[in-house]
C-alpha cells in the first residue's frame, strides 16, 4: 500500500488509474465531493445531503479508492454518528456498507477478510469508556453495530494508519 494524503492506492498497472480517479472523486463540494455527495444523496434518497467527513482509501486493493464517510451533525447521537463505506466504482461511488453509533478515530489495519481491510472505529457513550473495535467485513457488509464488534487489543493495531477525516 502506498500513502498520498489521505488516498491508500496499490500498486501496479491500475495505480494511474487510481491516481486520476482519486483527483476526481476528491474535487471539493459543499459537503465534500461530489461523487460522494451523489453517492450519499441516491442512499438516503433525498436531495441534500447533510454534513460529513470523509476519507479516501483502497479498502480491498482493486486500485480504486473506496470512502469512509463520517456523517456529522443530526445524523449522530450520544453514542456515536452513523458511518458508510462506499466502494469506488468507475463513475463514483456505490454504497456498500453503514454502520451505527461510530466514533473517531478511524483506522484501516493490514488485516483483511473475504479482500476487504478491516476498519478500527471508536465506540462509547452512555456511561461506558470510549475504546476502539474492530470491524471486519463479512463478505457482504461491515457490521451494523460496532457495539457488538470485538474490542481491539493494542497488538491488533500495530500497523493500522490512522484517517484524517476532512470537512
Amino acid at each position: 500500500m502506498q500513502v498520498k494524503g489521505t488516498c491508500i492506492a496499490g500498486s501496479g498497472p491500475r495505480s494511474l488509474l487510481a491516481v486520476a480517479l482519486s483527483v476526481f472523486l476528491a474535487m471539493p463540494s459543499a459537503g465534500g465531493t461530489p461523487a460522494i455527495d451523489r453517492a450519499l444523496r441516491e442512499w438516503h434518497h433525498e436531495r441534500s445531503v447533510t454534513a460529513y467527513k470523509y476519507s479516501l482509501v483502497d479498502l480491498n486493493d482493486d486500485g480504486i479508492p473506496d470512502a469512509i464517510v463520517l456523517m456529522t451533525g443530526e445524523r449522530c447521537g450520544s453514542g456515536g454518528c452513523n458511518l458508510v463505506i462506499l466502494r469506488g466504482v468507475g463513475d463514483g461511488f456505490r454504497v456498500l456498507s453503514s454502520s451505527n453509533i461510530s466514533r473517531e478515530p478511524v483506522a484501516v489495519l493490514p488485516e483483511t477478510s473475504y479482500g476487504w481491510h478491516t476498519i478500527s472505529v471508536y465506540v462509547g457513550g452512555g456511561g461506558v469508556g470510549y475504546e476502539p473495535v474492530l470491524m471486519r467485513f463479512n463478505g457482504t457488509r461491515y457490521p451494523l453495530n460496532p457495539t457488538l464488534a470485538p474490542r481491539a487489543k493494542p497488538a491488533q493495531l500495530n500497523g493500522a494508519r490512522r484517517l484524517e477525516l476532512r470537512d
